[in-house]
This record gives structure tokens, sequence and C-alpha cells, in this order.
């Protein structure tokens, strides 16, 4: 399933689909979704807030929330489900934050999630009804475990404007020289002010996340270009040398970029620039079998 455009408006009513995350930009719709992070890690922002997920995570976001996400972890698999839940206004509160109540109900939203999708795959009889059945449990356990707060977070647009016009220099930009320095002096903003602003909109620093995203768009270029020269590769994506880039390499994966390259020479990325990438479904099934209950599998 790719992202037709940033404002995405879903036609079917619900959909449950797994992927691989490379970059997908800010975008809504009128469903909520629920993102369970089956292997891999990924960057998730909601509005002006940014979420580390892992995995085994589970996340909710509620309907016409702006949201983009965005891989930590090239190996990554994600199941997305997507609904409009009638009377249900989801918060995207990481799960280490739920009460205890709610936390009891994680391995009963990953069964019906996983069932959901068995269905949607295999579509054997009566498919819909089940979706149906399994729709409506989930829906009632998010009605139950998950109501909305009676005091509804208010996101500043201005402070949405202004973390994601942030993201968005880097994502342009990161392969020129780009300090917070330079971007504070443009905004007509100061520097310690952005810092601060921005360490607590992401939870890093501006330097440790350009730095990051760097290294992670560099992946492609280490697995799809065996000939091109590790310096080439570190200058080509913002590093002043091959030593900052080696040094960097090292801290974030634990191996030099030579050693990455040689032991993950046959794997293969997908375009950088491209929403989600195919799916291992052999993987998949692995991953969410121990979650589904057998009696209930009809092929």
């Amino acid at each position: 399933m790719y992202l037709l455009n940033r404002a995405e408006i879903l036609e079917e009513e619900s959909r449950i689909f797994a992927h691989s995350v490379t970059q997908c930009d800010l975008h809504h719709h009128n469903a909520h979704e629920c993102l369970w992070v089956v292997k891999g890690r990924i960057r998730v922002q909601v509005m002006d807030e940014i979420l580390l997920l892992q995995e085994g995570d589970v996340l909710f976001i509620n309907k016409e929330r702006p949201h983009a996400t965005q891989s930590t972890d090239a190996d990554n698999l994600v199941l997305c489900l997507q609904h409009h839940f009638v009377g249900v206004a989801l918060d995207s509160t990481p799960m280490k934050a739920w009460s205890l109540a709610q936390q009891s109900m994680t391995a009963k939203i990953k069964q019906l999630m996983a069932h959901l999708w068995w269905e949607q795959h295999y579509k054997a009889n009566h498919w819909q009804q089940a979706q149906a059945s399994l729709l409506a449990q989930l829906g009632l356990l998010f009605s139950r475990y998950f109501p909305a707060t009676s005091v509804n977070k208010v996101d500043s647009m201005e402070s949405t404007l202004l973390i994601n016009d942030l993201l968005r220099q880097i994502t342009l930009r990161y392969q020129e020289h780009i300090s917070l320095s330079l971007l504070a002096n443009e905004l007509g903003l100061s520097e310690a002010y952005l810092s601060r602003y921005f360490k607590a909109k992401v939870g890093e620093t501006f330097l440790r996340y350009l730095t990051l995203y760097r290294l992670e768009k560099s992946l492609s270029d280490l697995l799809q270009k065996p000939k091109k020269a590790i310096s080439d590769i570190a200058l080509d994506h913002g590093f002043p040398s091959v030593k900052a880039f080696n040094m960097a390499f090292r801290r974030e994966y634990d191996c030099t970029p030579t050693v990455f390259r040689l032991k993950r020479e046959s794997v293969n990325l997908v375009s950088v620039g491209q929403a989600y990438a195919g799916v291992d479904l052999v993987l998949l099934k692995q991953r969410i079998l121990p979650w589904l209950d057998k009696q209930f599998l009809y092929i």
C-alpha cells in the first residue's frame, strides 16, 4: 500500500497491511491508525511530538491527526490498521505510559490485529463477517480501556509548524553544511531557544538527530552501491570527513561502514523516498503466529 499524497482520505472503510517503513512524509486521513512494530525500530511524528518505537511497541493515532513515519532500522516490519472507530478518540501515548489496565490489553490488541491481517490476506469464506466481528471487539476494547482524556491536549499550530519546518530543513539539506546556528539565524530565533525547543520536541539534540539522519541515509549507498568509496559516501551524506563518518557509524552500529557493508551485502533496500517496501510474508507469519488463536483460523 502506497500513499498517494499527504492528505490521503481513505476510500475503504478499513485497511490492515504489513509494510517496511523507509520514510513517509506528514499526512492525515479520516481513520484511526494502530501501529504494531513487529520487527525493528521506527520513528513516528504525531503533530509536533516525536515518538521512538521499538520491536513489540503499539501506538495509536487519532483520525485526522497529521503524522509521519521514518525508519531507524533499515530492517523493520510494521503491522498497520486504519479504521474509523465510531465514538472513539485515541491518544498517541507511548506504551510505557499506559495504565496497568491498558497494558493488560496489549496481548488482546495484537491478537485482534493479527487475526484481522490473516482474514484480509487469505479471504476465506465469510472473511468480511470475521473482520467486522474483530473490528467490533477492538472498538469496544478502545472504548472501555482507552477513553479520551477529559481535557484534550491542544496543539499549538505555531509550534507544530516550527518543528515541521526544522525537520523538513534536515530532510532537504542534510547533505549540506547545516547547523542549528545557521537555522536559528534564518528563522530569526536565538540558537539557545531553538536548541532547547528541538530537544524537548524530538528527544534528541539537533546535532545527534542530524547525525542519525545522515547515517540512515548512507545505508542505501553502502548496500546498493558496493563499488562506491566509503569516503565518497561520507561526503555525499553531509559528513565533513570519512573519519567523522566512521566514528559516528561505529558509535551507532557498533561496526565500521566497511564491515556493515560486508555483513549486509545481500540485503536489498527499497529506493529512498519510497513510502513502504515489500514484506517478507514468511517472516511476518512467523512473527504473528503466536498471537493467533488456532481454533479461529479458517483456511
